[in-house]
């Protein structure tokens, strides 16, 4: 039986990709490296922000490099994280009619945690989530399904009445390393054709399907 639905944050519950491809580029620019396009940009996310640095510096920079555009940006996200990003049409109901059947909520992502909650402390403010966890340094990132350690004691329910939403593949193989159900978000920055081949339980068109599927789900 589902009892709770916990959510990655970009490219799921909110479109935050303009405002990490700005950091992003200013990060590079200020280390004198070339920077991206936006939807160049989209393809470096969903891994972690030190991944998405490694890929968009050039291909053999140097650790240094690397830990020196990390720095920047995170200086410089943290102030610029809200500038354009919104919530997805249709999420602040998605949650609000979770929320109404009985169903607890949850975000889990791979972006630093400060932001997530002022994001999600901003933007969704009347979403009564139990709990809000990003990236910190002693918890491993998604996939490994260790990430779900704190969502399970958070909740109080076990992996297996979880379904765990998000909009890449790290996403879908993370749900079910850990246990859980996946439902795959084809709105965010990745394909339908790409998330469907990683076998989610639940992929729908849009924030609304997903409220009848799990409506469905849950009875």
């Amino acid at each position: 039986m589902i009892k709770a639905v916990v959510f990655d944050l970009d490219g799921t519950l909110m479109d935050t990709l303009p405002d990490i491809a700005a950091s992003l580029n200013r990060a590079l620019a200020a280390c004198g490296l070339p920077t991206h396009s936006l939807r160049t940009c989209e393809s470096f996310v969903g891994g972690g922000i030190r991944e998405a640095v490694r890929k968009a510096a050039p291909p053999g920079t140097d650790e240094a490099v690397i830990n020196q555009i990390l720095d920047v940006y995170l200086r410089d996200y943290p102030l610029h994280c809200m500038d354009t990003t919104r919530p997805y049409d249709g999420v602040p109901e998605l949650l609000h009619g979770l929320s109404s059947r009985g169903l607890l909520l949850g975000v889990l992502s791979n972006k630093t945690e400060a932001p997530t909650q002022k994001i999600i402390q901003t933007l969704l403010p009347d979403i009564p989530f139990r709990c809000v966890f990003g990236r910190v340094d002693t918890v491993p990132l998604k996939p490994d399904p260790a990430a779900a350690g704190r969502v399970l004691e958070a909740l109080r329910v076990t992996a297996a009445e979880i379904v765990y939403a998000g909009d890449s593949g790290t996403d879908v193989e993370f749900a079910h390393r850990a246990g859980m159900l996946a439902a795959a978000t084809p709105w965010g920055y990745r394909s339908r054709e790409e998330l469907a081949g990683k076998s989610p339980e639940f992929l729908p068109a849009g924030p609304a399907e997903l409220m009848k599927l799990l409506a469905a789900a849950t009875g």
